[in-house]
């Protein structure tokens, strides 16, 4: 009896030994297993704030980029309208000297040069309008200002030839 007792207690005591072993494994697989799902969590946050980096670093290139091209077309639309200027200008110069030989025209010639003067100076305040609306900081009216000069230069040469046409006719 005294050899079952000491049968029962080292198996006891094995038991014991056993389930505590198989405790403390447990205890260790659900350690190891927080730790690694604490590591993929912050993994995925350190990707998480990597991608936002990059995401904001690309927002700000490309505004940039967008901010760049916008300054390029101001320089290159200040340029094109120094040239409609220059255009302009001219026209002034050529329908100045016109007028002045229109005034001194006589008879018939005198009619139709003040005529063509009076279509002339139509033409001229529509031009002269369209100019001081053109803007080359605003790319979204741009394109129809400097066509709308475009097309009232032309009228205005047009009516500058009429002129010079009706006063060559004396």
């Amino acid at each position: 009896m005294r050899n079952h007792w000491r049968r029962i207690m080292l198996a006891l005591a094995l038991g014991v030994a056993v389930t505590g072993a198989s405790a403390c494994k447990k205890d260790d697989s659900a350690a190891k297993a927080k730790a690694e799902a604490d590591k993929k969590a912050a993994e995925e946050k350190a990707a998480a704030d990597k991608k936002a980096i990059d995401d904001k670093a690309a927002a700000e290139k490309a505004e940039a980029d967008k901010k760049a091209a916008e300054e390029k077309a101001v320089v290159e639309r200040t340029e094109a309208k120094k040239k409609l200027q220059a255009d302009y200008e001219a026209a002034e110069r050529k329908a100045t000297a016109l007028k002045e030989k229109a005034a001194k025209a006589t008879g018939a010639a005198k009619k139709n040069a003040d005529a063509a003067v009076a279509e002339l100076d139509k033409r001229w305040e529509a031009l002269k309008a369209d100019m001081a609306a053109l803007d080359p900081t605003k790319s979204d009216t741009w394109d129809a200002g400097k066509k709308k000069i475009e097309d009232g230069t032309a009228e205005v040469n047009k009516a500058l030839d009429s002129l010079e046409a009706s006063i060559k006719k004396k």
